[in-house]
């Protein structure tokens, strides 16, 4: 029986962020991320994962499930399937269930990781994708959850309320228009920020697939797209950038006790 990888795949991504207004600020930034299929059926699999990844464990990469949803240092990725649809299916109406939840989202690197945004892609029997949530977390250690549901259309896009203070140099107030879609090998996720009905910041991810493989492990290593705490040293180097330009900052406030929330419209892009 051959070995089973298919349930975790390995991702290229590339990565714009973007200020808008009177001091307008742009980077753009590579790296690596994993999409992790929460319930797969192998008992008649061998999951067998490249010696430099591993679940729970210490290495090159490494994934975690008490990272994610409630963040329960006893969680696994079965518990996080079934958090990620009591989000779904909490005050929802639809008929239609989820047979499959799929997570993108960046690995540790030598245990160091850090994951501003993670996004889960549901899927009905039919695989049809009709729910996403985008996992939003900030530096000061917390998160929040923006649940899109009835998404089984394509090109469709879904409006949110801000809920999560994430950058000093914004306020916790605007609007959000949140897009993600997984079709064959490439993923794009989008996210439009908007105050006062005016884009004041967007960030986009464009990724591909490549071979889950030490190989890809290891070059993505070596030119640097991952290395330990990148994503959390990059986040604090713009900081830098943006209190040089004199941005205006805003105090942190107090944690949000609800840590999900809806979106609010939908509209054709």
């Amino acid at each position: 029986m051959k070995p089973y990888t298919g349930n975790i795949k390995f991702f290229e991504a590339n990565i714009f962020h973007g200020r808008y207004g009177k001091k307008k600020h742009f980077f753009k930034n590579r790296t690596n991320a994993i999409l992790i299929d929460l319930k797969t059926k192998t008992q008649k699999k061998i999951l067998k994962y490249p010696s430099l990844f591993s679940l729970e464990k210490f290495n090159l990469l490494t994934w975690s499930a008490s990272k994610h949803g409630n963040q329960s240092k006893f969680s696994t990725s079965h518990d996080l399937y079934h958090f990620i649809k009591n989000l779904c299916i909490n005050r929802s109406k639809d008929k239609e269930k989820i047979h499959k939840i799929k997570l993108l989202t960046f690995p540790k690197v030598l245990n160091f990781g850090f994951n501003p945004l993670s996004v889960y892609f549901c899927y009905n029997n039919k695989g049809l994708l009709i729910h996403s949530i985008f996992e939003v977390r900030n530096t000061f250690g917390d998160m929040h959850h923006y649940v899109l549901r009835n998404i089984n259309l394509k090109n469709i896009s879904q409006k949110t309320s801000k809920k999560l203070f994430v950058s000093p140099f914004y306020p916790k107030k605007g609007n959000y228009k949140l897009f993600a879609n997984y079709v064959q090998d490439m993923i794009m996720i989008s996210v439009e920020y908007s105050l006062n009905n005016q884009k004041v910041f967007l960030a986009n991810m464009k990724l591909r697939e490549i071979k889950f493989n030490n190989l890809n492990i290891l070059k993505a290593f070596l030119k640097c797209s991952i290395y330990p705490g990148k994503i959390w040293i990059n986040i604090h180097l713009q900081a830098f950038i943006l209190w040089f330009k004199r941005v205006n900052l805003y105090k942190i406030p107090s944690s949000e006790k609800v840590k999900h929330s809806f979106g609010i419209k939908v509209s054709k892009d």
